[in-house]
């Protein structure tokens, strides 16, 4: 009796991968007898549109001999969405804020935020506390008036008892001085007193070429240049007085020594008569007072406005008498008198005068330097300041962050955005089968942009009582190599890109997997299997998510986030505050341990139930590690023949977990070994999932399959209660459906070998040409796959002519201008062909298809940072979907005529966006990058073929017409027309070589888009796309055309570009490749 376990499905790895279940695999005791493959598609969304991944799986089993077979798989998922992050307590959401206006200002009313969010720049010292930190909520700043103020008292209170130490009075500058210029000798004066003066503090020159001096102070004119200007000695009736008229730019004063002084007084004559006749608003008189004895070029300025003026004051022309002069006189270095206007000496025929006498000066008092005494008190006073500020800021922090999480309170989760990626995972296998025992070798890899496995495993069984025990032991081990992608980010606040950064380095990390497994499968009775498994795994090296964060509270105590505040750049150990990683306020990276040891037990009893010809699989599994997990998994799957041929399998499945030892929502207090996580697929939970799928055999050894199934995860679901509660609940669907062919049926089914021309009739075709083959036979299937990749690189073109960096910059993007360009692109496309023909003159052809592109880009010279494209970007996802008829217009010896008549749906995204999504905020990506055309497409052909002995040739017309103006983006592409012919020789009956050469036009784009998207590149630009393209390709075909797979067909193209003719500014195309494989029944 054979015994062959149900294989674990592709599709169903993501919801097994997020349980933390291995699949079952209990190896067959024969060989498959014919080749086969299976091609399989899911789509699985989780509640509240969180994350999305689309599964795609294709794998095959070819049996080289009766004892040898080999197996190749691939994956392909793709995946975006949200992801849960990290979680809080409730009572640290929404916590009032004053966030930053646009122009770095406080904002003036606060507005819910949370205490704890990720830093989207990295974490800074300043990010964590200052403005924009915890600095900003307003707990902090109410907290802080509270304490401001008994800080106060307590500084009042202190002073109290420690009174400052007196020191004596500061003597004034100079005594009381009363300047009455009665000591004048000379009818004038000449000297200079505002320039710099002599050591002694006089001024240049004796005599009447000198200052007058009295009382220690020196009276003289302004330096303007001329050296005749003068003061004048008058001699009044009963007294002398210092006059000044037109010939001179007016009286200035100072101390000796440069001493301040206070002048409070003086008497002022400008009685108005023929020497002085002004009366108008502007004649008057300045006083200005300065801080600096000195004050060279004042004939320079207006005479009134200097940097070193501190007083000022206005006397008007005509005023006898007493002049008090206004507070700011009252500390002063030097005294400057003019006529307003005149701050040089003015010109000939100009009328003033005045005199002035009895200038009364008095001392400034200048405070003395404080005494040692002194000295000591105000370094205790700033000591006892700094130590009730300190603690007045600490409890500001405390306010914040010691917020009170009363018993119950809740969680909330914050989500992470997943930016578009995809994991491909391509597995290769063996099997050889003894005659009691079976040996198989498995080997792989996974690669995703932050993860890199590396895998190999090996299992032996042996079979023993007439085959109907069989026990089995398997190695594996795993090498995973673990970065951190940039891409993924969390909502946050500003962050200061000056402050003082932790630097962390690029995680760079590595783990290995040892698993070891043994089972034993018992035939019970003819309708009864039992099977037993035990396995042993051992996980070593870097174990964390290096995505999810943890809320703890007291990491960083409220004095630590004091010290980081006061910290200068470069003084700050982050080392020394937490071993964990900061990303944020209250929130670091999660730490797992470097080991895990995993055991699991399960049994599985298959029973066929021959009343109802239906079979029942229960499965129990038992798993526990040293992390403190064990969990309990129940399924139950019914298989039910139904009418039709089909197979319907509904399931149910149950899962209960414990939580690990160091999971919690959110951590109150830090934990002594360090290791903390908040990932909800660590903590206590149930999980409750049902799901059916449906199966069609057909008989020329097709068999279809769709299925879905729905899961719940949540706290309140685990076994015995003491769930991690509701906070991480969510649901998700999974829909999947498959194809499996059996690569040799027809063969089989025939009882003989099977022609390949049986069912294609005419010349080989290179591997480039679309929709040309027809099958003759009515009720004939064919099903294929094609491979296109293609490629731009090199230089940026223009018409036929290259152009440089300067020219793009300043022509290739309109009015901006171009800040980058690209400097590659590569395209791969998967196409899945299905053809069937209703008659003999009528083929349909179905054909989904696959696009994947990345394109490199870099910035022009001279242009600034492009934060649009960066180094470049990438899409994938499903492309349009292209529906044709084929028909058959004649068929005579050697030549055929088929027409194609062709519509392609807009099943392609054009919204993918810069981040690789195709997100409704996002920034588009260009027009190249999209994944379809938007649009219905008309897709006419004609095709020609003819051979004659080994000799064949064709020629094919194809166009393409856009049916819609525009897409849902705003833009429609160019229509497409093009011509080919080739030629070729069959080198063998199997083998055979062509050459062929091509011509196509593509119009413009017409539109363009209707949303934000990228401007800084060629690119993006709709002008710059379409023209006229000349190629030539070279081809090989492989045909089988008998034996057991006969009717398997591999051809391969390159097409290399002879000239372009481009529309606009486009990088050059270096080539392109096809590869077909099609297999007709």
């Amino acid at each position: 009796m054979r015994v062959k376990s149900e294989k674990p499905k592709a599709l169903l790895a993501l919801t097994t991968a997020a349980l933390g279940l291995p699949g079952i695999d209990a190896p067959a005791a024969t060989p498959v007898s014919q080749a086969q493959g299976n091609v399989s598609f899911g789509y699985y969304q989780e509640s509240d549109n969180r994350m999305q991944v689309e599964v795609t799986h294709g794998d095959f089993i070819i049996p080289v001999s009766d004892r040898l077979e080999f197996t190749f798989s691939i994956d392909r998922d793709t995946y975006t969405g949200a992801t849960p992050a990290f979680s809080i307590p409730a009572t640290m959401a929404d916590q009032p804020k004053y966030k930053q206006n646009d122009d770095g200002t406080p904002a003036s009313a606060a507005t819910p935020a949370d205490v704890v969010s990720a830093a989207s720049g990295g974490v800074t010292a300043g990010g964590l506390t200052i403005l924009g930190g915890l600095n900003a909520f307003k707990g902090f700043v109410d907290a802080g008036r509270a304490a401001e103020g008994a800080a106060a008292a307590e500084i009042e209170l202190w002073k109290r008892d420690n009174p400052e130490p007196s020191a004596p009075p500061a003597p004034p500058t100079i005594g009381n001085v009363q300047i009455d210029f009665e000591n004048m000798l000379f009818a004038a004066y000449y000297a200079k007193a505002n320039a710099v003066p002599q050591a002694d503090g006089s001024c240049a020159g004796t005599g009447q070429l000198g200052c007058y001096y009295e009382d220690g102070f020196a009276i003289g004119t302004v330096d303007d240049g001329n050296p005749s200007a003068h003061l004048h000695r008058y001699d009044g009736d009963f007294s002398t007085l210092l006059g000044y008229h037109a010939d001179s730019p007016g009286i200035y004063l100072r101390e000796l020594n440069g001493a301040p002084f206070s002048l409070d007084s003086m008497e002022f004559y400008a009685r108005t008569r023929n020497a002085n006749p002004g009366t108008g608003p502007d004649d008057y008189w300045e006083i200005l007072g300065f801080n600096q004895a000195s004050n060279p070029g004042l004939g320079e300025g207006d005479g009134t406005n200097y940097a070193t003026r501190v007083a000022y004051q206005i006397v008007a022309n005509g005023f006898e008498g007493a002049l008090t002069l206004n507070e700011a006189f009252r500390n002063i270095n030097a005294l400057w008198i003019h006529y307003k206007g005149h701050p040089k000496t003015p010109p000939a025929n100009t009328r003033f005068e005045t005199q002035v006498d009895n200038i009364n000066l008095s001392g400034v008092t200048v405070p003395i330097e404080r005494t040692e005494e002194q000295k000591a008190w105000d370094r205790k006073l700033e000591a006892e300041i700094k130590r009730l500020t300190r603690l007045a800021v600490i409890s500001q922090y405390r306010a914040v962050l010691d917020g009170l999480v009363p018993k119950g309170t809740k969680t909330v989760q914050r989500f992470q955005r997943q930016p578009r990626e995809s994991r491909t995972m391509p597995v290769f296998g063996a099997k050889y089968y003894f005659d009691e025992a079976t040996l198989a070798f498995s080997g792989g890899y996974s690669l995703e942009p932050d993860f890199k496995s590396s895998f190999g495993s090996i299992n032996l069984s042996r079979e023993f009582n007439q085959k109907h025990t069989t026990v089995s032991a398997g190695y594996s081990l795993t090498s995973n190599d673990i970065t951190r992608s940039i891409a993924h980010s969390v909502d946050s606040d500003h962050s200061h890109d000056n402050d003082e950064s932790p630097n962390y380095p690029d995680l760079r990390e590595e783990s290995v997997f040892h698993g070891f497994s043994t089972s034993i499968a018992q035939v019970l009775d003819k309708n009864t299997l039992f099977q037993a498994t035990a396995s042993y795994t051992n996980q070593s090296g870097y174990l964390t998510n290096p995505y999810k964060f943890v809320y703890v509270r007291g990491e960083i105590t409220p004095e630590e986030y004091y010290e980081i505040s006061q910290a200068r750049p470069g003084t700050i150990d982050w080392k020394s505050v937490t071993d964990l990683e900061v990303v944020g306020i209250e929130l670091f990276r999660e730490r797992r341990p470097d080991e895990r040891n995993q055991w699991a037990f399960s049994g599985r009893l298959n029973r066929h139930i021959p009343a109802l010809d239906a079979s029942l699989h229960f499965d129990y599994r038992y798993y526990f590690d040293d992390w403190g997990i064990d969990s309990h998994t129940f399924e139950l799957k019914w298989y039910q023949p139904l009418p039709f041929g089909i197979m319907a399998a509904p399931s149910i499945r149950y899962y209960s977990q414990s939580q690990a030892d160091f999971f919690a929502p959110y951590f109150l207090a830090p934990r002594a070994d360090g290791y903390y996580s908040s990932d909800f697929r660590l903590s206590g939970f149930g999980a409750l999932s049902g799901g059916i799928t449906f199966s069609k055999q057909f008989t020329k050894g097709i068999r279809l399959e769709a299925g879905f199934e729905y899961y719940s995860h949540a706290g309140d679901l685990k076994l015995g209660g003491g769930g991690a509660g509701d906070y991480a609940d969510f649901n998700y669907f999974l829909a999947h459906a498959g194809l499996n062919v059996n690569l040799s049926a027809p063969g089989s089914f025939a009882g003989g070998h099977h022609h390949h021309g049986s069912h294609h009739h005419g010349s080989p075709m290179p591997a480039g040409i679309m929709v040309g083959h027809m099958m003759d036979q009515a009720d004939s299937l064919m099903v294929g796959y094609r491979y296109m990749y293609s490629n731009q690189a090199g230089a940026m073109l223009h018409g036929t002519g290259r152009v440089g960096s300067r020219t793009l910059t300043g022509s290739a993007c309109g009015d901006s201008g171009c800040i980058s360009r690209p400097t590659d692109m590569t395209m791969h496309m998967h196409m899945l062909d299905i053809m069937y023909a209703p008659t003999s003159w009528l083929n349909l052809m179905l054909m989904p298809q696959l696009v994947d592109m990345d394109m490199s880009l870099k910035q022009l010279p001279g242009a600034p940072e492009d934060d649009e494209h960066g180094g470049g970007h990438s899409s994938d996802g499903f492309g349009d979907t292209l529906m044709v008829a084929l028909i058959k217009l004649f068929d005579v010896s050697g030549h055929r005529l088929n027409l194609g008549l062709g519509v392609s749906a807009p099943t392609g995204d054009v919204d993918m966006t810069v981040d690789g999504g195709a997100t409704e905020d996002g920034k588009l990506q260009d027009y190249g990058m999209q994944l379809g055309s938007g649009t219905w497409d008309f897709k006419p052909s004609l095709t020609y073929t003819g051979q004659s002995d080994k000799w064949f040739w064709g020629a094919q017309v194809s166009g393409t017409k856009r049916l819609e103006g525009r897409n849902k983006s705003g833009y429609a592409l160019g229509d497409v027309f093009q011509t080919t012919a080739w030629g070729g020789y069959s080198l063998t009956n199997w083998l055979s070589a062509s050459v062929r050469g091509v011509y196509t036009v593509q119009g413009s784009i017409r539109g363009k888009f209707n949303r934000e998207h990228s401007t800084s590149a060629p690119v993006d630009f709709p002008s710059n796309y379409g023209g006229r393209y000349w190629d030539v390709g070279l081809g090989l075909n492989l045909s089988v055309p008998s034996g057991d797979f006969a009717g398997h067909n591999l051809s391969i193209e390159w097409l290399q570009p002879v000239s372009d003719d481009v529309n606009g500014y486009q990088l050059e195309r270096t080539g392109s490749l096809a590869v077909t494989w099609n297999y007709a029944f």
